[in-house]
């Protein structure tokens, strides 16, 4: 799999939160279903403050994990200048700079689009991490739509996972 090392500095994030579970694969049902209303509902046009005030970049963030439940937090949101003026149904969190490995899906139609991200998920987990020298370092772990997975501008979509790292 082809990779990048990137460390990202401190960011500030506005967004919408789900509340799921890696239970019986609720994650996988449910952050798609959140995606769908998340884009159906043009709620990323009420994210206030944008870093990217000129297009639509939205991060996919999964944090607050709880090893033993399985729990975790989804967020999808877009960076943020500063937290003033935001409507309270959004939440505001801060991530602390870090050491991340990248890894780009590969470029598909938009009907492939869920079966790519959860495939090349499913393939850092069981292939890359064993043998990288690499281990999770704990956080925020986010995926990156950008321009690449805009339907209406590219026939094949991709986009970016960000995973945070530490050697072992």
């Amino acid at each position: 799999m082809d990779y990048q090392l990137k460390t990202k500095p401190a960011f500030k994030l506005i967004g919408y939160e789900l509340k799921t579970s890696c239970k019986e694969g609720r994650n996988h049902r449910e952050i798609p279903a959140f995606w769908s209303s998340y884009l159906q509902e043009g709620k990323g046009n009420r994210i206030p403050n944008r870093v990217h005030a000129d297009s639509q970049v939205e991060l996919g963030i999964c944090t607050d994990f709880n090893m033993e439940t399985g729990d975790l937090t989804y967020i999808i949101g877009m960076e943020a200048t500063g937290f003033e003026g935001v409507p309270a149904e959004l939440v505001c969190r801060e991530f602390p700079e870090a050491n991340y490995v990248v890894f780009t899906t590969p470029k598909v139609t938009q009907d492939q689009f869920v079966a790519a991200i959860q495939s090349t998920w499913k393939s850092i987990f069981e292939e890359w991490f064993p043998h990288s020298g690499y281990e999770h370092a704990g956080g925020a772990e986010f995926e990156l739509y950008d321009e690449r997975c805009n339907p209406s501008k590219n026939e094949l979509i991709q986009m970016d996972i960000y995973i945070p790292i530490k050697e072992k």
